[in-house]
């Protein structure tokens, strides 16, 4: 769900293309080699007016996907997610609208829309090309058999265009991506792992809360940058005379993964100091989590 990186974001589905696996043969002979899968893989392009095109299999067995967005006007974002039972993509339009309507200022209404989101999806992470990548790779984990979807997370979940995903049981393995690097989140709201990232590499994403969903957004940053200043300057009004002229180019980020699941994020960036922040919306407040000080400064090397 993407609701401005001032504010939150909240979304993701996922994906489709059937692999049959009969029977699952005796382990050493030469028909057990077939269990192992070549991973689905799925590629968006968003033409300039913020359509977006898919190419690749909507009928899969669960495990990992492969995503791939080629974001053609400015930031992009997509995003995999299973709807739970009784729950449809307008309940999910019709509550993300509600909660942000009042965003700035969350309502009571706002703030039960946001949990009922929670409450009723799951989120399994997505791409959001940043400012000036245009670019992005990574993969997703999709467990188990049901409906999921790719979002067009650019204006939130449900506001854009939902393409329905078919995933059918687990039918063998498939090999995970190697990674430099790994990230978590935690449930005091604060990141954890590695400090020091590639600058161009593949890094992995896990949250470990078991409270709130959380995202990895990297932002690219003045060198000797601090994190009281990183969080200053998020709580500083944009444009506001006087405030910090930290930002450099460069940002790349997941969507929002929910409590428990993990993927994998490839990206090419400039060398520096990043912060890593997540804005999705607090559960009791609406107040996005970097402006509660989820904000860890790291250097991209």
């Amino acid at each position: 769900m993407h609701v401005s990186k001032r504010s939150a974001a909240l979304a993701a589905a996922a994906a489709g293309a059937v692999v049959a696996v009969t029977a699952l043969p005796a382990l050493g002979t030469a028909q057990a080699k077939a269990a192992h899968l070549s991973t689905p893989h799925l590629t968006v392009t968003a033409d300039k007016s913020g359509t977006f095109d898919l190419k690749g299999p909507r009928h899969f067995s669960a495990g990992r996907v492969d995503l791939t967005l080629h974001a053609k006007k400015g930031e992009q974002e997509i995003a995999i997610m299973r709807l739970h039972s009784g729950y449809t993509l307008d309940n999910l339009k019709s509550d993300f609208g509600t909660f942000g309507q009042s965003q700035d200022a969350p309502s009571p209404d706002g703030i039960a829309a946001l949990n009922n989101i929670v409450k009723h999806t799951t989120f399994y992470g997505g791409l959001d090309s940043g400012a000036g990548h245009t670019t992005v790779n990574g993969s997703v984990v999709l467990p188990k058999a049901g409906t999921y979807y790719l979002l067009n997370d650019e204006n939130g979940p449900g506001a854009d265009q939902a393409i329905k995903l078919h995933v059918s049981p687990r039918a063998g393995s498939r090999t995970a991506p190697s990674v430099d690097a790994k990230v978590t989140a935690t449930n005091a709201k604060r990141f954890g792992g590695a400090v020091n990232l590639p600058a161009k590499g593949t890094i992995e994403f896990t949250n470990k809360a078991t409270n709130s969903p959380h995202f990895l957004f990297l932002m690219h940053v003045k060198k000797g940058t601090t994190r009281k200043v990183m969080v200053k300057a998020l709580q500083s009004p944009p444009g506001q005379p006087g405030g910090p002229n930290i930002f450099r180019d460069g940002s790349v980020g997941t969507d929002v993964l929910f409590m428990g699941h993990s993927q994998t994020l490839t990206y090419d960036l400039p060398a520096g100091t990043y912060a890593e922040v997540c804005f999705f919306p607090d559960l009791k407040t609406g107040m996005p989590h970097a402006l509660m000080g989820m904000v860890r400064m790291v250097h991209l090397k």
